[in-house]
């Protein structure tokens, strides 16, 4: 693989949202609703994730070259926070 391969960033966003997943539905199986509202809820929620998964790809992907844990663990907190991130470029 090339010192600027793309499968790198890409494993990387993909086995955050994988990561998130659970997290998702654990903060939507956990809310004060009838089965549909938290079904909607985690819908929304894995929508949100999946959106974060796209800006930050697109934002970070070009530098990013690393399957560290720490760095999963940055990726998957960055899909949750994504629009800090957004903020904080057009800033």
């Amino acid at each position: 693989m090339s010192a600027k391969d793309p499968l790198k960033p890409l494993a990387a966003v993909l086995i955050s949202v994988a990561i998130s997943v659970p997290f998702a539905a654990l903060i939507g199986g956990s809310l004060p609703f009838e089965y549909m509202g938290r079904a909607l809820a985690y819908m929304g929620l894995l929508a949100y994730v999946i959106a974060g998964a796209v800006v930050v790809f697109r934002l970070v992907a070009q530098g990013e070259q690393s399957l560290a844990p720490l760095r999963l663990l940055k990726w998957t907190v960055s899909l949750w926070v994504w629009p800090l991130l957004l903020l904080l470029r057009r800033g």
